[in-house]
């Protein structure tokens, strides 16, 4: 057969030809997509933040992450090894903004083939404003009383203020921290103790060491000063007795 020949054969009813190869790919693909697994986890939403500005809202610290693909390549792959994250640094000015969850590949996911990821949410409503640095009051919690006779003279919390970071609005507000209960509960003497600093609100951050030290000082009552606060009907019968004779 000449080269003639076979082109004509080749070509011949070729419309008819292309779709059949056509439908053959559409059939592949179709029953390798009804075979292709989807698996899920929670991932944490890492936050890469600019130089100068800070989330001042609260948003969620999680997404959920879904994989489609073959089951031996999509089971084998680590949580950790697909990462959900927000990108802040190419924000200059504060402002609210709909930033989208992008998803970054490591370790035992690259190479993964064929890999379809997902993610919810797709995007995060967020405000930022100015990153501002200040010095914040600490003041101690006390809970409890000392021994009977005995009283707290003096108290103090070295240091009195720790450095923390947050958004603008919130740093310029009257912002204090406490410390975690300190019990008194029948406490008679000098004590010195180390506490923490509680920093519930999840907006604001403390640079450096959160322990602090407090310190008590507790003396005795004098005699004078206990007859002085009892009532008057007290002091009456501790003069005339019980039955006043």
């Amino acid at each position: 057969m000449n080269r003639a020949k076979l082109f004509s054969k080749i070509t011949e009813k070729w419309p008819v030809k292309v779709l059949s190869i056509a439908a053959a790919i559409i059939i592949v693909v179709f029953y390798r997509m009804n075979n292709l697994e989807t698996r899920s986890f929670q991932s944490v939403l890492f936050i890469e933040s600019s130089e100068t500005l800070i989330p001042a809202n609260t948003f969620a610290s999680s997404v959920r992450i879904s994989l489609r693909g073959e089951a031996d390549g999509i089971h084998p792959i680590l949580d950790e090894d697909i990462e959900a994250f927000i990108d802040l640094g190419r924000f200059a000015a504060e402002g609210n903004y709909r930033v989208p969850v992008q998803i970054r590949k490591k370790g035992s996911a690259l190479g993964v083939e064929p890999l379809e990821i997902s993610v919810i949410p797709i995007e995060i409503q967020i405000t930022l404003e100015q990153r501002v640095t200040r010095n914040v009051d600490v003041y101690p919690v006390l809970q409890g009383t000392v021994a009977e006779g005995f009283e707290l003279r003096n108290q103090s919390l070295l240091p009195r203020t720790v450095a923390a970071e947050g958004p603008r609005s919130l740093m310029e507000n009257h912002l204090e921290f406490n410390t975690e209960i300190i019990n008194l509960d029948g406490r008679y003497d000098d004590f010195s103790i180390m506490v923490n600093v509680v920093d519930d609100n999840p907006l604001v951050s403390i640079h450096g060491n959160k322990l602090l030290e407090f310190r008590g000082s507790i003396s005795r009552i004098a005699r004078e000063e206990q007859i002085t606060r009892v009532t008057p009907g007290a002091i009456l019968m501790e003069i005339t007795g019980e039955n006043g004779e």
